[in-house]
């Protein structure tokens, strides 16, 4: 497995040094989570890589000699998931051989009907696996997780408040674990449920807390410079906005001294790319960037083009697309981004014999096309289908 090299490692702080204790970090597993671009066989990859992530987990947690796994928040996608989906999740968890903490978040709150109260949770948890409430759990002598649960799917004020109140008065390491996104790392100051940086930094610094594991940011993310708080990201991506999702992290926390370790556990990819189109000639770019990808039926793809493309190009960049749809996860285009006007040229028509309703159906397509009006784009896009039905036969 990959392990990453990070800039602060290692971190030490002043004084001396007492009981250590190695555990990973993870978090936004969203077990069951579908996407909607998916085909079906492509979702069943998708949904098996997200329980094999938590194999991963388990794994490296024994390899690396961990004490136990913390994932801090967003367990389930929902607490609306299939039964066989918390099964599947349970049996690897129970399969690893290390215990596991898990926060509920906003995804998968503990309130009323929370999966983690579902009869299909409690039923098959192995007593190596523990939810998370709001009173402190000694994992063992001088070592106590705080967690914050969500109860609900909103919140006010800051989630990991109550947590570091809770933790101030503990002997030895306390290792706090919280969800939601801080207020240094969004735009918008005003949203709620936010974790206040200055508030968490403020507590590693006076000693009140040795760790801060965070979940809700997909990507690994460091809270502040003091390498002792940090957003491990998902262990699989989930969306193209992620900058940095794929990771677990590996904690050797004491009383005054952090090193943090990620590890590469992500096996899919989300991928964006734009193209802008003048002619047949620009299609080469794109299908050198396709045939670039690795691992092509594990990502998943969003393109979008601008320009001018005549029949003939247009219909070979469909039949491109067609073509690697079938190697690649899934293939999106990002109509937010997309002009692509579609003119046809002389006689492209006319070189395919169209004649009656098709004939005229081609010549209203192509003079809209031309036109200022709102569906010429719609128009260009209608033409270029028949012009490709019309050439391939049925």
């Amino acid at each position: 497995m990959f392990r990453g090299n990070l800039q602060m490692r290692p971190h030490a702080c002043s004084g001396s040094l007492s009981r250590m204790v190695r555990f990973v970090h993870t978090s936004d597993w969203q077990l069951g989570m579908t996407r909607h671009f998916l085909r079906p066989e492509a979702q069943a990859r998708f949904s098996a890589a997200r329980i094999e992530a938590v194999k991963s987990v388990g794994r490296i947690a024994k390899e690396d000699g961990c004490a136990f796994v913390v994932v801090a928040g967003d367990v389930f996608e929902s607490n609306m998931v299939e039964r066989a989906v918390v099964v599947r999740a349970l049996e690897a968890m129970r399969e690893a051989g290390v215990d596991f903490y898990l926060l509920p978040g906003n995804h998968d709150p503990l309130g009323a009907g929370s999966v983690f109260h579902s009869p299909a949770f409690t039923g098959q948890c192995p007593a190596n696996v523990h939810v998370l409430g709001a009173e402190p759990v000694q994992i063992a002598a001088g070592v106590t997780l705080v967690g914050d649960p969500w109860m609900a799917k909103r919140r006010e004020g800051d989630p990991i408040a109550g947590a570091l109140a809770r933790a101030r008065g503990i002997a030895g390491v306390r290792i706090i674990v919280g969800h939601g996104n801080a207020d240094a790392l969004v735009p918008d100051l005003q949203a709620g449920g936010l974790v206040a940086r200055a508030e968490a930094e403020g507590a590693l610094a006076r000693g009140d807390a040795q760790y801060i594991a965070l979940g809700d940011r997909h990507s690994r993310t460091a809270l502040g410079d003091n390498g002792k708080a940090w957003y491990s990201g998902s262990p699989e991506p989930t969306d193209y906005d992620e900058t940095d999702p794929g990771w677990v992290l590996v904690a050797d926390v004491e009383r005054d001294h952090c090193v943090v370790e990620p590890v590469r556990t992500g096996t899919w990819a989300f991928a964006r790319e734009h193209f802008n189109l003048a002619g047949a000639g620009d299609l080469g770019r794109v299908r050198a960037w396709l045939d670039g990808r690795p691992n092509k039926d594990r990502t998943i793809v969003k393109l979008s083009f601008t320009g001018t493309l005549n029949l003939a190009a247009r219909a070979e960049l469909d039949e491109m697309l067609a073509h690697y749809e079938a190697m690649f996860a899934a293939i999106e285009q990002w109509e937010r981004r997309m002009d692509l006007v579609v003119q046809a040229e002389g006689d492209e028509f006319t070189a395919l014999g169209l004649a009656g309703f098709a004939a005229g159906a081609a010549e209203e397509l192509a003079a809209l096309s031309r036109s200022d009006s709102p569906q010429a784009g719609d128009a260009g896009n209608a033409l270029a289908l028949l012009y490709r039905l019309a050439r391939n036969g049925p």
